[in-house]
């Protein structure tokens, strides 16, 4: 399962965060995250007598579930899961295939982006809040 890249490809064709979102489109890593983050809501729950914690938990669940059903647009490389769509290859500084253009990487740009988008939002939708309190 260890992020491990084709070394004939070229370096315009990967991205920096590229292992990242590999391991975010595994259901190996996701699964087990999704149990623990309903484990842990339930345990608060259960421990601080306050059934709200669940449905906080369950909103990292849908951040989860939701980078798992994205996992097709980034599982190959953020650059490469969107090369079809775009280009035709062509040989890079090195004389490498690479199978993306600017403007495709520039456009995969916007999955990094969008998963950012949806971390970050679950995470005010479950804990703002606790998070507003915590820092005031």
């Amino acid at each position: 399962m260890a992020y491990k890249p084709n070394p004939n490809t070229s370096k315009e064709d990967i991205h920096r965060l590229d292992k990242l979102f590999y391991y975010i489109g595994s259901r190996w890593v996701m699964i087990p995250l999704w149990l623990a983050s309903v484990a842990l809501g339930t345990f608060i729950s259960w421990h601080e007598n306050d059934w709200t914690w669940i449905a906080r938990f369950g909103a990292i669940g849908v951040m989860i579930g939701t980078l798992l059903t994205l996992s097709p647009l980034f599982r190959d490389g953020i650059y490469l899961s969107n090369a079809e769509a775009f280009a035709f290859a062509s040989l890079d500084k090195e004389g490498k295939t690479t199978s993306t253009s600017p403007e495709s990487r520039s456009t995969s740009i916007n999955i990094v982006i969008g998963v950012a988008l949806i971390i970050v939002s679950s995470v005010i939708n479950a804990f703002g809040d606790w998070i507003a309190k915590a820092v005031l």
